[in-house]
């Protein structure tokens, strides 16, 4: 493999997948060499907390075939990290010695579970993460002879996993920080219906705590300690966030902050270097952790290392999950309220909140109502006026 690529592409998620739809839609003739540490790659990472207690059949989680590299002029490395980037040469060293030439560059590495301060680095293989099939795999293993499940994080990821756990006839107990569940996602009557349905579905919940320590038990599993409850748990599953990967970009001497610093172009301080997904770091700080936004922006990325002069144009992605039989969608809740007007609709299992600034549509969050799922993301995106939303969305 020693030699020139036209665009070379690190990480073969979502983003790294569409900086090759991207790269070869602007110009075919590009060749691209898509690289990723993962064996298993490419598949869909956000499949893995929905299928827990089905199982994972790799080829129903692939996001493309063989055929689809072929027709893209591009080839697919796994198993396989690169670990070096050397700007001057615009080359790149993989693990195994093999160095690789480019004119451009993508890196859509995504990013990595964060641990509880209290684990140190030697302690990190007691505990389960979901990022990768490898976690995924590792954890079913040990679930098989598991009952009760400790899950830090009050998330979406937790809340899946909380789901199929319960489906898989296990004991979750969720404990975070928070006062309430999805924080950034639901308001305060979403977050209500979430606890219901966890209640009912006879999931613990423990707010306003957090791990203290934690012994192997001499019989099974942990004994953990938290602020007010102590118990012990076969399992103990982290889920409080993901931190961009960015060292590859911090060696390579590129601009970084909470995640690699990119322009509206994907464009990094390096202009043959572009980022996409979850390590790219936007303008205000702003880090995104959506599927659909890494895709978008691996798109452009790549059609822009192929040449291109494509701009993100401010659209926004909705959050989504379909949990103990009802669907949540969020999508741009502010934190400060004050500027804006709220409206709420309740019927039966259904709900809907919508924020409007300036008599415009910037935010809403709504359960069971999947149908008209695409139409609330478009509301948002195109900010209707109230008489819109009323007639085409309102319960």
């Amino acid at each position: 493999m020693d030699g020139r690529t036209d665009i070379v592409v690190i990480g073969a998620g979502s983003a790294g997948i569409a900086a090759v739809e991207g790269a070869h839609g602007h110009d075919p003739a590009k060749s691209i060499l898509l690289i990723d540490q993962d064996p298993h790659a490419p598949y869909k990472r956000t499949k893995l907390s929905k299928h827990l207690a089905s199982g994972y059949p790799e080829t129903e989680f692939r996001l493309r075939d063989e055929t689809w590299f072929r027709e893209m002029n591009a080839e697919l490395v796994t198993g396989t990290s690169v670990t070096s980037i050397n700007r001057e040469t615009k080359e790149v060293e993989l693990s195994d010695g093999r160095v690789v030439s480019y004119g451009a560059l993508v890196l859509a590495p995504g990013s990595e579970p964060l641990y509880p301060k209290i684990v140190r680095p030697h302690e990190e293989g007691s505990f389960f993460v979901l990022r990768s099939m490898g976690d995924a795999q590792r954890l079913m293993s040990t679930l098989r002879r598991a009952r009760t499940v400790l899950i830090d994080g009050m998330g979406v990821l937790a809340i899946e996993l909380a789901d199929q756990l319960v489906k898989m006839q296990k004991k979750p107990t969720l404990v975070g920080a928070t006062p309430q569940l999805m924080p950034r996602q639901l308001n305060a009557r979403g977050a209500e219906m979430m606890e219901e349905l966890l209640l009912r579905n006879r999931v613990k919940l423990l707010f306003q705590e957090e791990i203290l320590s934690f012994e192997p038990d001499p019989k099974r599993g942990f004994d953990v300690t938290l602020l007010t409850h102590s118990g012990v748990y076969d399992v103990v599953l982290l889920c409080i966030g993901v931190q961009p990967r960015i060292n590859l970009a911090v060696d390579a001497g590129l601009t970084v902050d909470r995640g690699i610093v990119v322009d509206d172009r994907l464009a990094t301080s390096d202009p043959a270097i572009f980022c996409a997904g979850d390590a790219a770091q936007h303008s205000a700080g702003r880090v995104t952790h959506l599927w659909h936004a890494a895709e978008h922006q691996g798109r452009l990325a790549g059609a822009n290392a192929a040449g291109g002069n494509e701009r993100m144009d401010g659209r926004r992605f909705r959050l989504k999950t379909s949990v103990f039989g009802s669907y949540v969608f969020s999508l741009g809740l502010p934190r400060d309220l004050s500027p804006y007007q709220i409206e709420e609709n309740e019927a039966e299992s259904r709900y809907q909140a919508f924020y409007f600034r300036d008599g415009r549509l910037d935010g809403a969050v709504m359960f069971n109502d999947e149908p008209h799922a695409r139409k609330y993301e478009q509301a948002v995106n195109e900010g209707w006026d109230y008489d819109r939303v009323s007639r085409e969305l309102r319960l």
